[in-house]
């Protein structure tokens, strides 16, 4: 019929600028999951999985997990954060969710692998070292455990003081109970980590302090692993602003990495570059922020005076989308408590835009709400 037929299609514009895709972050937020610190495991499950099939568009959670990258013949990652104690650390139920929805992608628990920094941390959150085989997912510290790989190194002018656990620290006694060097370590002692000019009445001056500029990337990222989960928790920290996706991920990343915190750099932009590598983006396929039980300030140890169990989860391939979507929780949480801002000690979310690690540009960032 005469005048029907659609007029032809306008040629694209070529000094039309090309817009950047949307970050979609998906929001799974229930109250009811936590109470009174107390996380109900099947909630907490279900909002993982919503979450990833809502991300991915899928039909089944393992479909899910194989849109995301994951094929049997990988060995997944799954970084948690475990300062925290047992109430402020990744929860067990996300964890369990995702080893779940990895089998349904046909990967078998002995190659799954649970890490994070400290033993002693694991254990106390309830994440006891254990070799993974076909019937559980393996569990490993970085030290005491597998440690840090020599030939993958970070380099920054900054110098910092090696303490135990530092790959190039070498303690001066050689029956050193390792529990005994940590705990040293921590409060400066000279037989582990010196302080400057100090000198002991019996033994004379302390050795000077160990520095470097190096630090060594974690075994797990280099060699064990094919793929990474990160599954850090929601909590300020005031060397570096907030923990968040960015920073704990880095911060768990690589040893020597005092040097970093505080002021005047405050991660900035030390955390960008760790993150900044290639095997890094390749290898990082899926954030999961737990935000079941979230702290605004204190952290990252659990301080229940600062928390809010607000019983959410954030989901994104993109890290800095999440951080500088949750950095104005924390903050309307500090001013509405009295708390100063955190403020410019988290300037490398903004940064790590500058790097393509992800977009804080809140009009280039989907969030989805799930029930």
């Amino acid at each position: 019929m005469a005048g029907s037929a659609l007029a032809p299609a306008a040629p694209p514009d070529p000094d039309a600028p090309v817009l950047p895709p949307l970050s979609p972050v998906i929001l799974a937020e229930n109250p009811d999951a936590v109470q009174r610190f107390a996380v109900n495991g099947q909630m907490a499950r279900q909002m993982v999985d919503a979450a990833l099939l809502t991300l991915t568009s899928a039909p089944d959670i393992g479909t899910a997990w194989k849109r995301l990258g994951v094929t049997p013949q990988d060995v997944v990652g799954i970084k948690i954060t475990t300062m925290g104690g047992p109430l402020l650390s990744t929860h067990h139920a996300l964890v369990q969710a995702i080893c779940e929805g990895l089998e349904q992608a046909g990967l078998s628990p002995s190659r799954m692998i649970i890490w994070d920094k400290s033993r002693d941390d694991m254990i106390e959150a309830g994440y006891t070292p254990i070799r993974p085989d076909d019937s559980h997912v393996g569990i490993v510290s970085l030290f005491p455990g597998v440690g840090y790989d020599t030939s993958v190194v970070y380099k920054n002018e900054i110098i910092g003081t090696l303490i135990w656990g530092d790959t190039d620290f070498i303690h001066n006694s050689s029956n050193a109970d390792l529990f005994d060097a940590a705990r040293a370590a921590v409060n400066d002692d000279p037989t582990y980590g010196p302080k400057p000019d100090s000198t002991n009445a019996l033994t004379g001056p302390a050795a000077p302090p160990q520095t470097s500029t190096r630090s060594y990337y974690a075994v797990p990222l280099t060699r064990l692993c094919t793929k990474i989960i990160n599954v850090p928790v929601l909590t300020d920290n005031s060397g570096i602003g907030m923990e968040g996706c960015l920073g704990s991920l880095a911060l768990g990343a690589v040893d020597n990495n005092r040097r970093f915190q505080n002021d005047p750099t405050y991660g900035d932009p030390a955390i960008c570059e760790i993150l900044d590598k290639e095997f890094m983006r390749k290898k990082v396929i899926v954030h999961i922020l737990d935000s079941l039980i979230a702290e605004y300030a204190g952290g990252p140890e659990f301080n229940p005076q600062f928390t809010q169990q607000i019983g959410a989860i954030y989901v994104s391939r993109d890290p800095v989308a999440i951080d500088s979507l949750v950095l104005p929780l924390l903050e309307k949480w500090r001013k509405a408590n009295n708390v100063d801002p955190i403020g410019k000690a988290a300037a490398h979310i903004h940064d790590a835009a500058n790097y393509n690690l992800g977009t804080d540009d809140k009009h280039r960032i989907q969030l989805v709400r799930v029930p």
